[in-house]
């Protein structure tokens, strides 16, 4: 996702990560360019283009940064108690801010296929194995039947949160999260005995 050249400064990948956050909350995506980013992070434009290629490529580490930061895998407890805190602290991220980046994000990602290439790669797939390994354990702890579609399931819990956060047409809290926990329950077949 980086360029080769000049190592980075932390310092300034920092201001640059934490105005683009900024930006996108106090805009909602809105008019974010790569000078204003420079102006509020007070650096050159080309700091930033030799680090990133694309605005987009900016926002998405700073999406990137806040997901590390605020959704933690916790130890398998049981598909439910465990799918319920995933699902929690990825809403309370979204309703924090990463909502915006995500919106803003995806939109680029219908208009450059190079881009969207980096977003599923950097971002979707990376999630999509943290909730694939939850689903895995739950194999392994019975909670779920051998012969269940887990990329099927995987895909449904996303398209689920995606399909509420792209159209806007009901909240996403702990509410949603526990609803889609529910539902996941009801879809899935434990291992009989």
């Amino acid at each position: 996702m980086t360029k080769a050249g000049r190592p980075r400064s932390e310092q300034a990948r920092e201001a640059i990560l934490n105005a683009t956050q900024a930006l996108l909350k106090e805009s909602q995506g809105a008019g974010l360019t790569i000078e204003a980013i420079a102006r509020r992070a007070k650096v050159g434009k080309p700091t930033i283009y030799r680090w990133w290629p694309t605005l987009a490529d900016v926002v998405l580490e700073a999406l990137l940064c806040q997901a590390d930061a605020n959704i933690t895998i916790p130890p398998f407890e049981s598909l439910q108690k465990t799918l319920r805190h995933i699902l929690r602290l990825s809403v309370k991220a979204i309703a924090d801010g990463a909502g915006v980046h995500l919106r803003f994000l995806m939109a680029q990602a219908q208009q450059d296929e190079a881009f969207r290439e980096r977003f599923r790669k950097n971002f979707t797939a990376k999630r999509r194995a943290v909730l694939k390994s939850i689903f895995m354990k739950a194999v392994e702890h019975g909670n779920i039947g051998p012969d269940q579609d887990l990329d099927m399931l995987t895909d449904v819990v996303f398209g689920v949160m995606w399909y509420r956060l792209l159209t806007g047409h009901a909240p996403m809290d702990e509410t949603f999260a526990d609803k889609v926990t529910g539902m996941v329950m009801k879809m899935v077949q434990p291992l009989r005995a």
